[in-house]
């Protein structure tokens, strides 16, 4: 029988690359969809866990790692690290201490745009340069800092971390370097700084900068809230709920699971993928196994009359679909792997091409073809053998 199928497949080289191709094509859209969003999650979510500070500040609403860049008044950091009391212009003011065991605290802001590269979406961060440090354990490996951006000349700085230096182009098209003008927000800035490791967003410009392109004056998207000893952390998470309520309060280590949460829509939009790559899996196995079954009705007819049974028909027929699925399956991995390869040199998409996602695709490409197979199986098995033989 393998030999039969062999010779089948070897006959029609045309008909077997277009099916074993619209198999891969499946398999390709199940890995690469499924991979680059686990991947951009996953490193979104690394970089923003990946500071010092313990504590992340919001303002009021659904906790969203998303939504209005500039919400929330600068003016939290200095109350959480000083305290608040009733002024000359605002005597009714309620008064609140400092919060004890804060050691220091950075208001940042957050704006998607549109990514350099053409492809997705990146984030950039404006930052307060000095307190910004004091909350992470971000270390300049080239270049300079930022300057505050309200003195003139340093309103259009920015720094990159190490992956977007690497991987990045400049205004025009040169790999990225200390001096080299990309941009940011639709405007012109200067690399001063290239910093590792890589923290928040890729692209950092002075949070003043932002504050004036945006509209924001003298707001941030949140704080970041380093505490004196980690172990302090809940305890200031209290104190902060409880001198500051209505606003949102949370632990680093609770970023993670905010981006899963997130992660619930695009799910929704993977379940349509791998339903969809299946249907061409099927599709395509179906219409060259019926088409397949046309042309050789007159052999299949000669195999009955010499005695083959119903049984040796189909399995016949499955097994050469099984295989061409199989071969499906090892190109669309091949092809998944070097798009992978050449999407990450390109641009600064990350794609994880987990094993359990790689052996979903592969079980979907080869069911697909097995259940694609079955209607022209039966059909041939049930094939009478006079009139087969007759066929032209």
């Amino acid at each position: 029988m393998n030999s039969l199928i062999a010779a089948n497949i070897s006959q029609r080289p045309l008909r077997t690359a277009i099916s074993i191709i619209g198999v891969a094509l499946g398999v390709i859209l199940i890995t690469l969809f499924v991979g680059l969003s686990r991947g951009m999650m996953r490193d979104a979510a690394e970089r923003q866990a990946n500071v010092d500070a313990e504590i992340r500040f919001l303002p009021s609403g659904n906790v969203s790692l998303a939504g209005n860049p500039l919400m929330l008044p600068s003016r939290y950091a200095d109350a959480i690290l000083h305290g608040v009391q009733p002024t000359a212009e605002d005597p009714d003011i309620q008064p609140k201490p400092p919060i004890d065991g804060v050691a220091a605290v950075s208001p940042v802001g957050e704006y998607v745009q549109g990514s350099v590269a053409g492809i997705g979406f990146e984030m950039v961060d404006g930052i307060d340069y000095p307190s910004f440090i004091n909350t992470t354990h971000l270390t300049l490996a080239q270049g300079r800092g930022l300057e505050d951006g309200r003195t003139s000349g340093t309103e259009y700085e920015v720094l990159v971390d190490h992956y977007y230096a690497a991987s990045g182009k400049d205004i025009d098209g040169r790999p990225v370097h200390l001096g080299s003008r990309i941009t940011v927000l639709g405007h012109t800035f200067t690399i001063v700084g290239i910093y590792e490791p890589s923290v928040l967003g890729r692209v950092k410009i002075p949070l003043h900068t932002m504050q004036q392109l945006l509209g924001g004056v003298e707001n941030c998207t949140y704080l970041l809230v380093k505490c004196e000893r980690p172990e302090l952390a809940d305890r200031v998470l209290q104190d902060l709920r409880r001198y500051y309520p209505g606003n949102n309060v949370i632990l680093t280590t609770e970023i993670p699971a905010l981006y899963s949460q997130t992660l619930a829509p695009v799910e929704i939009f993977l379940n349509v993928v791998i339903g969809l790559g299946l249907v061409i899996s099927v599709l395509v196995i179906l219409l060259a196994m019926y088409t397949t079954i046309i042309e050789r009705t007159r052999e299949i007819g000669i195999l009955k009359s010499l005695g083959a049974s119903k049984r040796f028909i189909v399995m016949t027929i499955e097994k050469e679909a099984a295989l061409i699925s199989v071969l499906g399956v090892v190109l669309g991995f091949v092809v998944a792997v070097i798009g992978k390869l050449a999407l990450e040199a390109n641009t600064r998409l990350m794609i994880d091409l987990e094993p359990k996602w790689l052996l979903i695709a592969a079980m979907i490409g080869v069911l697909g073809g097995v259940l694609g197979a079955i209607y022209p199986a039966l059909r041939a098995a049930n094939l009478d053998p006079v009139e087969a033989i007759s066929y032209d």
